[in-house]
Order: structure tokens, then C-alpha cells, then sequence
């Protein structure tokens, strides 16, 4: 919850001087959880000071609201006061920075006794509730994964405050230690790298090339001087910038191969997307949300893992730190969106049957079905399982009540639609990773069509680094098993396995690229996080 109050009567409490009337900012309160709530600033006039022993500004009106976990630190240390003047600058001075770290210093800010009119207990408890925010913050996200989709059951780490409260009080470096509750992933701190170099410089970002014609070898226009800026493409002393050369369409190629695109060094829809995504308002608010979804992710990816970045539509295999296979994937439509969260990879099913939804046999296939039973299912290539026996289809009556009763699954084989292996992380989603036959999708830019499930373009290949610290197992003998009947592999050691969505990753150089936001979701952290 937040109180405002007038600016100006803010900073004339401060000893300021005089700022804009219609000013506004966020004197930051944080709900209690399971404990007391004290009175709270009043209208947009501050309280004369109220003198409060510690214990009394925890259990009594205060100018604060105190949480379980505070209250119950104060009192196990008797309501001795936790900051010097010295510490409590330290705090203040690293507070005061949180823009950097992609929070808002306002939500941290507490006014000095002096200024406010605030007694020292208030103050000192004030100071504590602002660092265990700012460390909650910092640790888990400023936001509800689930307030920004119900498909992101993605579970953000969890401070324990009690243990953090107890190490602030020892503590003599204060800015240390709430530095090491940021994450400390590699893109995290690439993107937090560049969010700080923004705001110190003041840059304003890059100018969008925008929406038009495509732009082509041959091409005299504005917006291919500005393609050239953004590319870093110079041109010859004299030449015109405005004119779409052979080494610009060089550029054009490069660039599109490292974004995933076609390299037809064609500029269309597709590559103006992918340059000008996130530039239009404030550039850093992008860098913003994908730090927030960064600290949702778990602090240990896990030594060996699986990372799938749904708006890059790619797959990676990643060894102490190393990527190991990098590959095309197709996620979910827009309609059928691939949900986000981690989980663990168990099982490898080869030649695997499909178990088609309920949803999908009666939104896509009922009407076929009634037309003609037995030949739509042979050609097809289904059975229809009823209390665990295949039947002839021609034998059941075919309504929408009926698809809760029959299990219609597709045999293994080469028209099935999962093709020949599936990797499985049992979830309520009901979602995996798996092989197609339809190859040729993994030629569009956009691959955002499947039903929720993860398609994998070269399954084997990804299943060699998948198992790559598995001696029992390997790609190639997995490979050897396609074709016959259905078979299971348990695997002996479990490997995590990430569902993620940024729309801004760093490579090996530091080069910052952007994906498209398929989903929303990007869109959605921002207006979320008030941006």
C-alpha cells in the first residue's frame, strides 16, 4: 500500500527548499503481514513528533507499519536500536541508488528524525522495514508472477527475513550485504550492467528506424540512414547514407543470423520488429521488466540444465556455465500459450504415443470424427482406448460427453505428432518438450504455434547434450530405439529444466538483443511494475 502526501509539505518537514505544489511522491508503507499495523501518515499534513520507546513505536501508533517479521526481531533482541548515525547513512546512501538495481528509490525512502519530526525509534524501525523491503525486492521481485499471467506458476525464491534482519544487525557493511541479495545470473547482471550506464548517461536510446516500405538493396530513403546508425554500416566520405548499399545489406544479414531470422538482407515487418522492440518510450523500462522476471527465476539453474527462451524460440543446453546446444524450438500460439516454470526432466518416451486433449478432439476434430468414425481414424493413424481397451471407433456414439469418457491417443509412427520422442517433466500443465514432423515451421521467424508443448527442431542432437552426464545413456542410442513399439527411460539423475520469457538477452560480447514480446507478457511486467 502506498500513502501519498504533497511534496512541498514533504520537504518543508525536510527543512527543503520549495518545490512545485502539484508535486507528488510515494512516502512508501508496507502491509503487515500477520502483525501490527500502526497508524499511518494522515492526509497530506505530517503529525507532530510523538516521543516512543522502540517497543512502544512497535506496538503503539507510530509514524510506520510494522511487519511480523520486524516486530519479531526487535523483541528478540529487547528493542535495542539497530542503526548508528554511520550505518544508517550507509543505508540511506545505498538506497538512494536502487534505480540502478531496477527498483524505485522512492519505495525505500524514510526521512531523518530531524527532518520529519519522526522520534528516533520510528526512525530506527522505519530504516529496518525499508532495508528488509529493498532486500524482499531485490530477492524475490517486486511483483506476483501470477498478477501478470496464471500461466506464470513460476515460483520466485523466498528470502528468509529472519536470518537476513539478523545479519543486517551484525553487519558493518551494509551496501555489501544487500548487493548479494541481487541474482547473480550472468544475463541479470548484463542487464543490470546496462540499465546503470543508461541512467548515468542519460541517453535518450536509440531512434527507431519505423514502419513502411521494406528496405532492400537499391533502397533511397530516411529510414536506411537510420537502419545504417543502428547497424554501426558507415559509409564512404561523399557516398549517400540514404542509400541502401551492398555492405549495408551485409549488416542487414549478419544482424537478422544473430537474431534467428531469415538472412534474406531483406528489412521487412519481421527485422523492424526486432530492431525497434522496446525503443518506442523509456528504453530502460524493457531492461526493467526482464530484470523482474530474472529474479523469479531459481537462484541455482542447476549444474547441468534447460533453459527454453519462448519470445527467442530457442532451446539451450547449459554445462557449468557453458552452452552446449543451442537450437530452434516452436512454443505455443498466442491462443495456447507455453506456460512458465521450472521444473525437472524424468523421462524420455520413444516412439511415443499422443494422447490427444479433450480440448483439442472437441474444438478440432469432433465434426470429422461424426462425418466418419473408422475412416477418419485410420487415416489419422488413432485408436480409441475405453477402460483401458482399444474399440472400433464405429461402435461409439460421438458427442462432447463422450470425449470424457473415450481416450483418443495417436499411434507411434511417422505421422505422429509428436514424433519420434518426447522428453517429459511431469506438471499440471501438462506440457513437454518433443520431436515433429513438421519440419518445415522451423523455417519461419515466427514460431509461436503450437498447442502449449515445446517442439524441438533437432531432437537427437539435443537429446546428446541432454544426457551428455548421463554414462547409462546417450543421443545416439536413443536415436537406435526409433521405430516399434513404446519405450520409457527413467532418467537416473533428474535435469532441471527452465520455461522462460525474455525479451533481452546479452551475448558472449556484451551485445544486447531483442525478441519480440509474442506473448504480452513484457508489456504486462511493465504496466505492472507502474512503468
Amino acid at each position: 500500500m502506498t500513502k501519498w502526501i504533497k511534496a512541498g509539505v514533504l520537504f518543508a518537514a525536510m527543512g527543503v527548499g520549495a518545490v512545485p505544489v502539484a508535486a507528488e511522491v510515494p512516502i512508501p508503507r508496507l502491509s503487515p503481514m500477520n502483525g501490527v499495523t500502526v497508524a499511518s501518515l494522515d492526509g497530506f499534513a505530517l503529525p507532530a513528533a510523538v516521543p516512543l520507546t522502540l517497543a512502544e513505536a512497535i506496538s503503539r501508533e507510530a509514524m510506520v507499519d510494522v511487519s511480523f517479521a520486524v516486530s519479531e526481531f526487535y523483541e528478540r533482541r529487547g528493542f535495542a536500536p539497530v542503526w548508528t548515525a554511520e550505518k544508517a547513512a550507509d543505508l540511506r546512501a545505498r538506497l538512494a541508488e536502487a534505480a540502478g538495481d531496477g527498483l524505485d528509490p522512492a519505495d525505500y525512502f524514510v526521512p531523518t528524525a530531524e527532518a520529519s519530526g519522526l522520534s528516533d525509534a520510528a526512525v530506527d524501525v522505519s530504516l529496518t522495514e525499508a532495508a528488509l523491503r529493498y532486500a524482499n525486492d531485490s530477492f524475490s521481485g517486486r511483483l506476483d508472477p501470477q498478477a501478470v499471467s496464471q500461466i506464470m506458476t513460476i515460483e520466485p525464491p523466498k528470502l528468509n527475513e529472519a536470518r537476513f534482519l539478523r545479519l543486517l544487525a551484525r553487519t558493518g557493511d551494509v551496501p555489501r550485504l544487500l548487493e548479494r541479495l541481487h541474482p547473480e545470473h550472468p544475463q541479470f547482471i548484463a542487464l543490470r550492467d546496462r540499465l546503470r550506464v543508461a541512467l548515468e548517461s542519460g541517453s535518450e536510446g536509440p531512434i527507431p528506424v519505423g514502419r513502411g516500405p521494406a528496405l532492400k538493396r537499391g533502397t533511397k530513403e530516411v529510414r536506411v540512414a537510420l537502419l545504417r546508425r543502428r547497424l554501426g554500416a558507415t559509409v564512404m566520405r561523399g557516398e549517400n547514407p540514404e542509400a541502401f548499399d551492398a555492405g549495408l545489406e551485409d549488416a542487414v544479414r549478419e544482424y537478422q543470423r544473430s537474431r534467428g531470422l531469415s538472412a534474406d538482407g531483406i528489412v521487412g515487418p519481421r527485422t523492424i520488429t526486432h530492431l525497434d522492440e522496446g525503443i518506442v518510450g523509456d528504453p530502460t523500462d524493457s531492461l526493467i521488466s526482464n530484470m523482474e522476471r530474472w529474479r523469479w527465476m531459481p537462484r541455482d539453474l542447476g549444474r547441468h540444465n534447460v533453459t527454453v527462451n519462448i519470445p527467442a524460440y530457442r532451446v539451450r543446453v547449459n554445462t557449468d556455465g557453458k552452452t552446449i546446444y543451442d537450437g530452434k524450438v516452436i512454443v505455443g500460439a498466442t491462443g495456447h500459450p507455453t506456460p512458465l516454470f521450472s521444473d525437472r526432466i524424468e523421462h524420455i518416451v520413444v516412439n511415443p504415443y499422443w494422447n490427444v486433449p479433450i480440448s483439442i478432439a472437441a474444438n478440432e476434430m469432433l465434426g470429422g470424427i461424426r462425418a466418419n468414425p473408422g475412416g477418419y481414424f485410420a487415416r489419422k493413424g488413432y485408436e480409441a482406448v475405453v477402460n483401458g481397451r482399444v474399440v472400433n471407433p464405429n461402435s461409439l456414439s460421438w458427442h462432447r460427453g463422450m470425449l470424457h469418457k473415450v481416450r483418443i491417443r495417436q499411434k507411434p509412427g511417422r505421422g505422429n505428432a509428436l514424433g519420434a520422442v518426447k522428453f517429459l517433466f511431469p506438471n499440471k500443465h501438462a506440457v513437454y518438450l518433443h520431436d515433429t514432423p513438421s519440419k518445415s515451421l522451423f523455417g519461419r521467424d515466427v514460431r509461436a504455434l503450437s498447442h502449449g508443448c515445446v517442439r524441438v527442431d533437432q531432437p537427437f542432437a539435443f537429446a546428446e547434450a541432454l544426457l551428455s552426464q548421463t554414462a547409462s545413456l546417450s543421443g545416439r542410442r536413443v536415436e537406435g530405439m526409433v521405430g516399434g513399439k513404446q519405450k520409457w527411460l527413467n532418467l537416473d539423475e533428474k535435469i532441471p529444466v527452465h520455461l522462460s520469457y525474455f525479451t533481452l538477452e546479452a551475448d558472449s560480447s556484451g551485445a544486447l538483443h531483442r525478441f519480440s514480446d509474442v506473448y504480452g507478457f513484457d508489456a504486462r511486467t511493465q504496466r505492472a511494475l507502474g512503468l
